[in-house]
C-alpha cells in the first residue's frame, strides 16, 4: 500500500490515512469512514482498496453486499 497514494498531496494522505493532528473532543469518538467501511463489506481496507482497482469486480461486489439475496430454504 506504500505507492498507492505517491502522487496525493500531504492533505489528502492525512485524510485517506486518518494522521490528522490535533484533539478530539470528550465523549464516544467519531465513526470513521474506514471501519464503516469494515463493517459494510466485510473485507479489510487493503483488501478493499485492491478489489476497487477492477471496477467491475468492485462494483458486483458492492452491489451484492448492498442487495444481499435471501435464500428460499
Amino acid at each position: 500500500m506504500a505507492g498507492i497514494y505517491s502522487d496525493c498531496s500531504t492533505r489528502e494522505k492525512e485524510i485517506v490515512q486518518e494522521t490528522m493532528k490535533g484533539a478530539r473532543k470528550r465523549g464516544k469518538p467519531h465513526t470513521a469512514w474506514v471501519d464503516n467501511s469494515k463493517t459494510w463489506t466485510g473485507l479489510p481496507v487493503e483488501e478493499s482498496i485492491r478489489m476497487t482497482e477492477d471496477r467491475d469486480k468492485w462494483r458486483k461486489y458492492v452491489h451484492d453486499v448492498a442487495n444481499p439475496r435471501i435464500e428460499d430454504g
